[in-house]
């Protein structure tokens, strides 16, 4: 007990030693870590965003007049791989009369021509990635060549291939931007021990000459780094949070939050519009344990680096 109260002291003593340097340290610690947990935020929601617009894109099999049904449904069970499909609905003729009035339903005009038989059923599938549904439009291509009552074959490959380009954009460009900011804050803290290390190499010396252990010498700068990232993380926390949730408070009764829920709600994050104690204290534990682990990685390396040279 009286080994751990020696070695809080040391460390209180030695942020006051150099508390602008500490203070410094904590500030970039946290504007680094605010920077990553908006980008990740963004990243995550980006990709939930990705995801469900990949879910909605669709390929559209319409068929030639007059197909009977069985044939329609024999293919959809064909193509119903539970492994790769969403979903995939059976439009009949009459029920592609019934949607075509439905959204026309301010046009009377257009509706009058349209009766049942004039447009084709079809088949509308949905996959469950973008890459399920190339495979599905790549065995429907080869099943039109061989089927004659397959009449046409609706892909919208542009959409498609722009939500890949998007998701594999965020998804490299997260990875180099938090590998960065994860870098920056290692030998931030790393540079921070040091400096620490080398103004207090008298007393580091003494310590040696009256016999003290290297663990216990090193322990207080290894706690000097873990504080810096424990307080970054924490006041990153409330910078992310506090503001958010405020604007979220003020915006509560508009229509743009109303637009935002909704779209939160359909990509699984109410918890970003909606206050959860659970995603609160999960947020404000994953900044804690990222700092203290990256504070200690640091100062570590510090220790290992600088302490070693003073004790040749």
């Amino acid at each position: 007990m009286a080994r751990i109260v020696s070695i809080i002291e040391t460390t209180k003593s030695n942020i006051k030693h150099n508390r602008w340097l500490a203070a410094s340290t904590i500030a970039v610690i946290t504007i680094v870590f605010t920077i990553a947990t908006f980008f990740i935020l963004t990243a995550v929601v980006s990709q939930k965003l990705v995801a469900y617009y990949e879910k909605r894109a669709q390929l559209i099999i319409y068929f030639q007049k007059a197909t009977d049904e069985e044939s329609i449904l024999a293919l959809k069970e064909r193509l119903n791989d539970p492994k790769k499909v969403e979903s995939i609905t059976y439009v009949s003729e009459a029920d592609a009369v019934q949607k075509y009035a439905e959204y026309f339903e301010e046009n009377p005009d257009l509706i009058e021509s349209i009766t049942v038989g004039t447009l084709p059923a079809s088949l509308e599938i949905r996959a469950k990635s973008i890459d399920d549904l190339k495979s599905l439009m790549t065995y429907v291509t080869e099943e039109k060549k061989v089927n004659n009552s397959i009449e046409d074959v609706w892909y919208f490959k542009d959409v498609v291939d722009r939500i890949q380009t998007i998701s594999k954009a965020i998804n490299y460009g997260s990875i180099v931007l938090i590998s960065s900011l994860g870098l920056i804050t290692f030998f931030l803290i790393m540079i921070t021990i040091g400096f620490n290390i080398r103004s207090h190499k008298d007393e580091i010396e003494i310590m040696h000459l009256v016999g003290s252990e290297d663990s216990f010498i090193k322990a207080p700068f290894i706690t000097e780094g873990a504080i810096y990232g424990l307080v970054g993380g924490l006041i990153s926390s409330a910078i992310i949070l506090i503001p958010w949730y405020i604007v979220l408070r003020m915006w509560g009764d508009t229509e743009t939050f109303q637009f935002i829920f909704n779209e939160a709600n359909n990509i699984g994050l109410v918890a970003l519009v909606k206050p959860n104690i659970l995603y609160i204290l999960g947020l404000i534990g994953i900044e804690v344990l990222t700092g203290v682990f990256l504070g200690s990685i640091g100062s570590s390396f510090a220790v290992i680096k600088y302490l070693n040279v003073k004790e040749k």
